[in-house]
């Protein structure tokens, strides 16, 4: 490939976001992340989430020059030629204080050029998958980079998208549950926003299945009856044993496709808390989507609770990445009840997600009640639709109980005592 082709492509690139910013409406994104003069980073990410953009936000106030490696001219190129991507990117920009490469694991070799030039200036690399990523940058860039994760909007930015105002008057609370519904219907993926929700969403599953997921496991069998069927469950165990039967797949193929699915951020499998190190890892996962959007584009008919059990673990995942606080999310199983979430580490929760339907709180209180008594110093967490306040158990321990919008919205305050 010819550096004057690459200019070529790095212009039409920067032409393409320069009319994104100019008509579409675009948002500050959460995360307080810093880029220093030098070193590398790393944002990864569901596909659509907005790392193109969130990588163009922090580089603002710099000279900076992006190259987007999944535009289809660059098919084929080579890690040698990299250098030429540099030389374009020097004719086009001059000397630049930060380089924005989107996508670049789709260079076989692309780390050892970060590893080389990232001491001359600061890079920012986005990918849609964890393990890859995560594992080429701690190969060569041995420890001197930073690792971030940008999820779909939360409800907190979803709110700032659509210009609402918080206000916890009766009528705004009103709003706020309103908004929240279309929120758990249309997700946190923004270009969704502007067109038909479902179809987008759909689409964006069927492409994370087939350019991700498949390539990534090295497989030409189609899989998404099996991610449907996972995201069709969300909030259930799942056994790989039962799976493979269930779809003609032997155990192990099972568990690397999961682990695909789960690396291409499109879904979450949940650990069992146990107490002991080892143990977690042999037991049932729990499944989740990386967003409640998703569950309803592929579902037919309401299923609230689901969603909003699935909106609760996304925004702790959230929560944990933004603030740096670190901790693992778990969901425990005991011989007679279950805890939705656990959280161990910096943040010491135990989280029960209930819609209030029929007797259902009643048996959330009792799994907390049973869980506070088998583990020690936990806060014992309720997420409602509606309800509001603290219940006292049997024990003496006390419940707080939040609305669902009001977790939400600032997690922290209901999470830390």
């Amino acid at each position: 490939m010819e550096v004057e082709e690459i200019k070529r492509i790095i212009l039409d690139q920067e032409e393409l976001l320069r009319e994104k910013f100019e008509k579409e409406k675009i948002i500050e994104r959460e995360p307080g992340y810093k880029v220093d003069l030098n070193g590398a980073y790393l944002i990864t990410g569901p596909r659509r989430s907005g790392k193109s953009i969130y990588a163009v936000q922090l580089s603002r106030g710099k000279k900076y020059a992006r190259v987007d490696f999944e535009d289809e001219r660059f098919y084929g190129l080579r890690a040698e030629e990299l250098n030429k991507v540099l030389e374009a990117v020097y004719e086009v920009k001059g000397d630049v204080e930060l380089l924005v490469f989107d996508e670049v694991q789709e260079i076989k070799g692309w780390e050892r050029f970060v590893a080389r030039i990232r001491d001359t200036v600061p890079v920012i690399v986005t990918g849609s998958n964890a393990r890859l990523m995560s594992a080429e940058m701690a190969t060569y860039l041995t420890g001197r980079h930073l690792d971030y994760v940008l999820f779909p909007f939360s409800f907190r930015e979803f709110l700032k998208y659509q210009g609402v105002e918080v206000r916890e008057t009766t009528r705004g609370v009103a709003g706020l549950k309103a908004r929240l519904e279309e929120y758990l219907k249309v997700g946190g993926f923004p270009e969704g926003y502007r067109h038909d929700t479902r179809a987008y969403l759909r689409r964006l599953f069927d492409d994370v299945i087939t350019k991700d997921v498949m390539v990534r496991c090295k497989t030409r069998r189609d899989i998404r009856d099996l991610a449907v069927f996972l995201a069709e469950n969300i909030g259930r165990e799942v056994s790989s044993r039962r799976l493979g039967n269930a779809f003609s797949l032997s155990h192990q193929t099972v568990i690397n496709y999961m682990d695909c699915l789960e690396d291409s951020y499109l879904f979450i499998l949940l650990k069992r808390f146990t107490g002991k190190a080892l143990e977690k890892y042999s037991m049932p996962r729990k499944v989740y989507l990386i967003d409640p959007g998703i569950y309803s584009s592929l579902v037919t008919g309401e299923n609230v609770g689901r969603k909003m059990e699935d909106s609760v673990l996304v925004e702790l995942l959230r929560f944990r990445e933004y603030s740096g606080r670190l901790y693992e999310v778990y969901y425990y199983k005991g011989s007679n009840y279950e805890v939705d979430f656990v959280t161990y580490g910096d943040v010491k929760a135990a989280v029960q997600v209930s819609y209030e339907v029929g007797g259902l709180r009643d048996r959330e209180l009792k799994g907390l009640e049973k869980f506070s008594e088998e583990f020690r110093d936990f806060n014992l967490i309720l997420v409602t639709w509606d309800s509001e306040g603290e219940e006292a158990l049997k024990n003496g321990k006390r419940v707080k109980v939040v609305p669902l919008w009001k977790f939400l919205l600032a997690p922290e305050k209901v999470l830390t005592r």
